[in-house]
């Protein structure tokens, strides 16, 4: 025997039953979607709650940081930065300038006979002016001492030697104070 349903129902209420079924299951659908949707929205609140006071708090923190360095740790952090800023161009100057000591150096190696040098006393060169070195001694006779004064002028450190006429007042132990004109 087939299992065969035979609906004995018009069709104009077989529709009737059909649109009512298919009404009903999407009443459930839309209920169980909306139950569904809420309870989404339930567990997202606490993620909700714990980021919007996270964002407040770190407002608050920005906002303390901002003021600050709106007050007087700007003016502080202004200052030094500028000193800062001063001593490294200090330091780039240094380091630009050339080495006192290697110039006292070449200045030793220079020959020098019959001249007995004393003391050395060394100017740093000025945005202006060229550096400086006055060498002092005594010179056992003129021609040691002129010699000193051409071997110091011909010197690869030096522009010029200076040396006063008056030195050579006296025959022998001349004092002398030689300028020498640094080469950049």
């Amino acid at each position: 025997m087939r299992n065969e349903l035979t609906n004995l129902l018009p069709f104009g209420r077989r529709r009737a039953f059909h649109r009512e079924y298919f009404l009903r299951l999407g009443v459930i659908a839309a209920l169980l979607t909306s139950t569904l949707i809420v309870a989404a929205a339930l567990l997202l609140l606490p993620t909700y709650v714990f980021l919007q006071r996270s964002f407040q708090t770190k407002e608050v923190r920005l906002a303390s940081i901002e003021s600050t360095l709106a007050s007087v740790s700007e003016k502080k952090l202004s200052d030094r930065l500028a000193a800062l800023s001063a001593d490294a161009a200090t330091l780039t100057a240094i380091a630009n300038a050339p080495s006192v000591s290697a110039i006292i150096r070449a200045v030793l190696a220079t020959a020098r006979s019959g001249v007995t040098l004393s003391s050395f006393d060394y100017t740093p060169a000025t945005p202006g002016n060229r550096g400086t070195l006055s060498i002092s001694g005594t010179a056992a006779t003129r021609d040691a001492l002129r010699s000193y004064q051409l071997a110091l002028q011909n010197a690869s450190f030096a522009l010029a030697a200076d040396l006063p006429v008056s030195a050579y007042a006296k025959d022998t132990n001349i004092a002398f104070t030689i300028t020498v004109t640094l080469a950049p």
